[in-house]
Formats: structure tokens, sequence, C-alpha cells
């Protein structure tokens, strides 16, 4: 696509989100090809999050979902068959929730389109520019925390 400005000159904001949209897409062409595209919108933050070794709480703080939204996200992942209640801590804690086996092959799908865009990404601008891009969305994320501190 062609822009009558350089995209260095475009407003962060609007480049953010336009990256942010790059690996949603790929996350939800691969789930497509390999018949997961029922994982609901915010599924693949949850699941990878899952996958990794978070908790369904710390995943809803992240994303700042209402409690609302939490319930029919995780409804919707219990109903499609992503998760399961962790029945070793489901007593003691309702949100404890492990990926059953069609969430860990979302999981594995996910992480498997992810890992396509950062090789894309480094192959257009290097580990060098891939760094400093962390540290601007460290420096972001910290600006966000100080505010949000600040409200309270």
């Amino acid at each position: 696509m062609e822009y009558s400005i350089s995209p260095s000159e475009f407003p962060v904001t609007t480049l953010l989100r336009r990256a942010r949209d790059t690996y949603g897409l790929a996350i939800r062409i691969r789930l497509s090809a390999e018949g997961l595209s029922d994982l609901p919108k915010a599924g693949p933050y949850f699941v990878g999050g899952l996958a990794n070794g978070a908790h369904t709480e710390e995943l809803a703080q992240e994303m700042g979902l209402t409690d609302l939204q939490v319930e029919e996200l995780l409804e919707a992942l219990l109903d499609g068959g992503f998760v399961t209640a962790d029945e070793a801590r489901g007593a003691d804690d309702p949100l404890a929730l492990v990926l059953t086996e069609r969430g860990v092959r979302a999981a594995r799908v996910i992480a498997e389109a992810i890992a396509h865009v950062n090789q894309e990404l480094s192959n257009l601008v290097g580990p060098d520019e891939i760094a400093g891009f962390r540290s601007t969305l460290a420096a972001l994320r910290e600006i966000r925390e100080r505010t949000e501190e600040s409200l309270r």
C-alpha cells in the first residue's frame, strides 16, 4: 500500500494499532486453516497465556476485561473445548483452568503464527531494530502503569 507520507511520520498510535493487527491476522489465518476458527477473538491471548503458565485472573487483568467479559470468554473457551477446569485446584480456585488437547493444539498454532511474524519482522529490520522496538514498547507499558497508578 502506498501512503502520501513516510511510515516514520505516522502517529505512533496508528502504527501500534496496525502492527498489533498483523499478529491477530496471522493467528486467525492459521487457526482457520487448522479448523480452530471458533476460538473467540480474545481467545488466542488466553490460550497462549495459559500455555505459558499464566493464570486466568492475570490474563483478564492484563487485557482489562470486565467480570462479565471474562465470564463470557471462559464460557466460550469451555464450550469450544479449548480449556477445562483444573481438577487439582478447582475447589480452591474456580478460575483455575487447563488446556485440553484442542487447546494445546490451538496454543501451538498461535505460537507458530507469532514466530512466523517475528521471523518476517527480523528479516525486514534486523535484531537490533527489534531490540529497540521492544524497549520502546516496554517504556510505553511503564508509562501506562504509572498513569493507572496515579488514578488510584
